[in-house]
């Protein structure tokens, strides 16, 4: 699968920034491939489905490949910002390590990376996640989303919840006083106070 996926992928890229029909040479000069081998795969793509092919003009994403591209281009924006702003992994090593991950997950891991990075998130049109650092709120209930393993002995870990009031952090009525710099590892999001 992850072939196909860099096949519908470097279409869409090529139907989104130049509003054209994908040729056989754009596809070949684009992966690195044998001119052959994109129009057998054309072929196969076109069989399967995922694109509409003639040979001698082109192939264009039917919408199971355009569904199959953009949710492939979504697992690399997401990968791409946790390793990059929230990781802080340079810019080129993160871009590749994205384009390596985003074949190899499901919707399962990408739904907890996004938990994670949701408060540096900018580009989904919806997010259901509220996460922030706890070095980041004043006072209320949180659930705890992500912690490092040093402060587990102390009872923070994920799905535990915790209670901040005048700088101290509660935790099963135990008062604890955390460094700024651990609070800012530590992620959470606000618990319903009727809960």
């Amino acid at each position: 699968m992850e072939r196909i996926e860099e096949y519908l992928e470097a279409i869409y890229d090529i139907q989104e920034m130049e509003k054209r029909v994908a040729k056989t040479s754009d596809l070949a000069k684009k992966l690195k491939i044998k001119p052959s081998s994109v129009t057998e795969m054309l072929a196969k793509l076109s069989n399967q489905g995922y694109v509409e092919y003639q040979p001698y003009y082109g192939a264009t994403l039917t919408p199971k490949g355009e569904e199959v591209a953009r949710k492939i281009k979504r697992y690399y924006r997401i990968f791409t910002k946790f390793f990059r702003d929230f990781l802080g992994v340079d810019e080129s090593e993160a871009k590749k390590l994205s384009c390596e991950l985003e074949h190899h997950v499901n919707d399962e891991i990408v739904e907890k990376v996004c938990e994670l990075i949701s408060n540096e998130c900018d580009f989904c049109d919806v997010c259901s996640f509220e996460t922030m650092r706890l070095s980041d709120v004043t006072s209320g209930k949180f659930k705890v989303v992500a912690a490092p393993k040093s402060v587990k002995n102390i009872g923070i870990y994920p799905d535990k919840i915790l209670e901040v009031k005048d700088g101290y952090i509660f935790i099963d009525g135990e008062s604890y006083s955390i460094s700024d710099r651990l609070k800012t590892k530590i992620l959470v999001e606000k618990v319903d106070e009727k809960e």
